[in-house]
This record gives structure tokens, sequence and C-alpha cells, in this order.
């Protein structure tokens, strides 16, 4: 065996039993292919000392994510002589994902490439985050790391505020989320009394003479149906976005179970969040939250307006 397939040997071993199915499942970011390690990353900044040492050359990654991202590639390339690379966030996570380095590139003198399709956890910390690189010689010893910005969206939609401050979020989002695989619809009911929800998915009220306008002053819009006839989706959360401030009286919140989709019972939170201005930025605060659950009898296919969550007035 080569001194390169030894190392791999070693830093690439396997977990056994069910500890290697479940570690690093709970990590914000999960790369197939790759074997998860607990810890810092190895190495550290560029120094004078860096040369000779394996060293990324080209660290691919996206610049924004949305919660929940399914197969985003993380790919790059490392010098020749590299037999391994790491990758991490740098402040969020509990380790790193260790890959195989693939193929010499001729085109980049010989360099050799690395890379997984990546998933992203639904609810890590929004915003900027540095996601690390470093490179691995036959020996296991690391290199200095590389670092690419990743910004991490928020599952609440924010307008990109997370990623720039100075763009305002919505004036208003109620967003109802849950964590099993059910048909579950968030239904808000307005002040003039109309039922809004993924079938009938803006406030915007009908006028004799002018057809709806949902992006009218005021009016809310319910942006995707999720888990729709059991179609699982993995997003679990339904949002009904103001862009500009709705208007006044009492909203009342209810979760309707369309279907249940095979699973006992659901648990759910919903939550009214607002755009705060802060200088020249803006921040999106969570004004109301109320958790509940429901049980798989009390799907209804939408036949009853479902179960009544809580209500707010705005003045």
């Amino acid at each position: 065996m080569s001194r390169a397939a030894t190392l791999l040997a070693l830093l690439l071993v396997a977990c056994s039993g069910e500890e290697s199915l479940t570690r690093g499942l709970t990590e914000p970011l999960r790369i197939d292919g790759a074997q998860f390690r607990e810890g810092p990353l190895p190495g550290g900044p560029a120094t004078g000392d860096s040369e000779g040492q394996p060293a990324i050359t080209l660290f691919d990654s996206p610049g924004v994510v949305a919660p929940g991202l399914l197969d985003r590639r993380i790919s790059g390339r490392a010098t020749p002589g590299s037999a391994a690379v790491g990758v991490r966030f740098k402040d969020i996570g509990t380790g790193y994902w260790l890959l195989r380095t693939t193929n010499a590139d001729i085109v980049n003198n010989g360099e050799l490439l690395w890379g997984g399709a990546a998933t992203f956890a639904r609810n890590p910390t929004a915003g900027k985050h540095d996601l690390l690189a470093v490179a691995f010689d036959a020996d296991g010893r690391p290199g200095p790391q590389t670092s690419s910005e990743v910004c991490l969206s928020p599952e609440i939609p924010d307008n990109g505020n997370a990623c720039d401050p100075t763009q305002a979020p919505p004036k208003l989002v109620i967003s109802l989320a849950w964590n099993t695989a059910v048909d579950l619809d968030l239904r808000v009911v307005t002040p003039s009394g109309k039922v809004v929800d993924s079938k009938r998915p803006t406030t915007a009220e009908r006028d004799e003479d002018e057809p709806l306008d949902p992006s009218a002053e005021g009016v809310g819009q319910i942006l995707f149906d999720s888990n729709a006839g059991c179609e699982i989706d993995g997003q679990q959360r339904e949002s009904l976005v103001f862009q500009t401030r709705p208007p006044a009286g009492s909203y009342l919140i209810y979760a309707s179970l369309f279907e249940a989709c095979g699973e006992d019972s659901v648990e759910l939170s919903a939550t009214v969040t607002s755009s705060v201005p802060a200088g020249d930025a803006f921040t999106q605060v969570e004004t109301l939250r109320v958790s509940g659950s429901l049980q798989a009898l009390q799907a209804s296919s939408g036949a009853s307006l479902g179960t009544f969550l809580t209500q707010f007035v705005i003045r």
C-alpha cells in the first residue's frame, strides 16, 4: 500500500455501528462522500514557513445559501501531493469534513481536484460565515487554511437582510414551521374576514372593477405551499409576507392539517416578525411566538379552518 493510501486509510477510517450513521447529522454543513471528524480544523493562517506545504489553490463555494439547500457543490484544487482536504465553518459546527483528492488537472500544472455535494442545515445561524478549507499531505500534515465567505439565509423571508443589513426586510412576516413530513397549511384571517392560505395566497381584496393586485400597498402574499399533496419538499414552513405595512386590525392565525402523510403527529410553531430600522441598516425582530401540536386524526383535507393558534392586532 502506498504512503498516500496508508494516510487515507488512517484519515478516512470508518466508524462502526450506529455512530457511523449519525456522526455529523446535526452539523450546519454535510458533504456527501466525506468523513466527519470532531474538533477544530487543523492548520492555520499562511506564514512565511508555508512554502512546500500542501495548499488549497482554488476554493469554490456558494456565496448565498438558502436554508435546507441540497446538493450544492463545494470544490476546488490543491497542490500536487495533497492527499485529502478538510472543510468546516470557522464559527459554527463541531467538526470538519474530510475528502480525498482525486484526479490531476493537467491544465493547471497537475493540481489535484477535490469536492463533494454539500447539504446545508435548515436552521443554522443566519448571516455571513467563513468556510475554511485545508489540504493534508501524505503524512497527514496540514497546510495553511483558506477561507471563503458564505452567507446563510434565514428560514423566514428577509429580502437578503442577513447578508446585507442595509436591505430592508418585509414589514411583517407571519410564519408557520413544523417538524415532521406532513401537509400543514398556514391560514390567516385578515381584519376584513378574508381567509388566506396557500390555496388563496393573497390578502388582496377583489374589486368589482379591478382584478386582484398582489403587489398593492399593504397586501400580503403566501410564497410557498410546503409538502402539498404529501410531495415532501423538506421545507416544512409557510410564510405570509407583507412587504409594506399591513392594514390595521386583528389578525387570526390558524394551522390546518390538510393530510398527515403517514405521520402520527406534528409539532409546530407560529411566529410574527417585523422590520426594525437601526440607523442606516435594518434588523428583523420576532415579536410573537406560539407553539403547539396536532394529531393525525385532526387532518381535514382543508374542510375546516384549522386549529386556532393566536391573534395579534396592528394599530
